[in-house]
């Protein structure tokens, strides 16, 4: 491997001339600069990003804890934190929650071993204790933003912030959507409690429902969470206790699918006997057998945007959390309610 020494032999320069060169510095000829980053080319050197930081006492380190990286929609959360994290030269650092309180403490506390410069962090589910992990933060003072959704009091910790969609406008477009087609009965399967999302999308939900002139009912709310298997319980509760519907919007894709399996075991078709509305749209979202309706969620931008926020934040920037814009897609399960 090509080192400092061999290009500055090369072009008969000094070490410290190159490293400039390469650093871009200003005391350097551009006609120098030139020369030794043709030279660094054609000897494929790579820049020892290790010493760099040692010598600037950085790590270069950011750490992301997601649920699990083989679900597509946190997969192109952390594509669009690595892409972020490339054009600045930061290495990003991977950790998986699995969705649990104890994994997400243990995952932060690995990498604020590994001297992380920040954290990403897609809080866990909880139901007690919820702000353990941002306690943790706060003693180490690592600079943190979180991803799709915060939990009640994040705002307390100032060194916290957040990056997520607007939650509250994709809740009030599914619901809407499903109101254009002529739909009153329509069921709503929640998020899980205390998340950001889960209120913001049931907000919206019941504000379309009251711009509409329909009035609210809790009998067509059931809790769900965020996984596919959660979809199929609360849709099973909901046709033990005959709640009437044509239509319904789910917190998110996975739980629309888990109630689309369902409704389909009992027989129903979709969407001639019920439309239902997703959120996400996500890989399984267009390639289920009934293509989804859904809300798009700019998941790469949120990743790029969680990344940048960090290192203002780093740099001890003002900074306000981040929400991006939502818009509908529509696909083939949902259609107009028939007479």
């Amino acid at each position: 491997m090509a080192t400092l020494k061999d290009i500055a032999t090369s072009l008969n320069l000094s070490v410290m001339a190159v490293s400039k060169a390469l650093r871009d510095a200003p005391d350097i000829s551009a006609s120098t600069k030139a020369r030794v980053q043709a030279e660094a080319s054609r000897r494929n050197y790579i820049p020892n990003r290790a010493a760099q930081n040692l010598r600037l006492r950085r790590s270069g380190l950011i750490g992301i804890v997601v649920p699990q990286i083989n679900h597509t929609y946190y997969s192109h959360l952390v594509w669009g934190a690595q892409l972020q994290a490339d054009a600045l030269g930061l290495q990003v650092l991977l950790g998986h929650s699995l969705d649990r309180a104890e994994n997400e403490m243990q995952q932060v506390q690995k990498l604020i071993s590994r001297q992380v410069e920040a954290l990403l962090l897609v809080p866990a589910v909880r139901w007690q204790h919820r702000l353990a992990t941002l306690e943790l933060v706060r003693t180490s003072g690592i600079p943190t933003v979180l991803l799709d959704a915060y939990p009640a009091g994040a705002e307390n910790f100032p060194q916290v912030s957040w990056v997520v969609c607007d939650d509250q406008r994709g809740g009030q477009l599914a619901t809407e959507h499903l109101l254009e087609l002529g739909h009153r009965e329509i069921l709503f399967l929640a998020g899980p409690n205390g998340s950001s999302s889960s209120a913001g999308r049931f907000i919206g939900y019941q504000r379309a429902l009251a711009a509409a002139g329909v009035t609210y009912s809790d009998t067509r709310v059931y809790l769900a969470d965020k996984d596919i298997g959660s979809g199929r319980k609360a849709m099973s509760q909901a046709l033990s206790e005959k709640a009437p519907f044509t239509a319904i919007v789910a917190h998110n894709d996975s739980v629309a699918i888990g109630a689309v399996e369902t409704l389909f075991q009992q027989g129903f078709r979709i969407p001639e006997d019920v439309s239902i509305v997703g959120f996400g749209d996500g890989i399984l979202a267009a390639n289920f057998r009934v293509p989804l309706t859904t809300i798009r969620v700019p998941q790469t931008e949120m990743g790029e945007a969680a990344v940048r926020l960090a290192v203002d934040m780093q740099k001890g920037e003002r900074v306000e959390p981040r929400k991006l814009p939502v818009e509908i897609t529509v696909r083939g399960s949902t259609k107009k309610k028939g007479p």
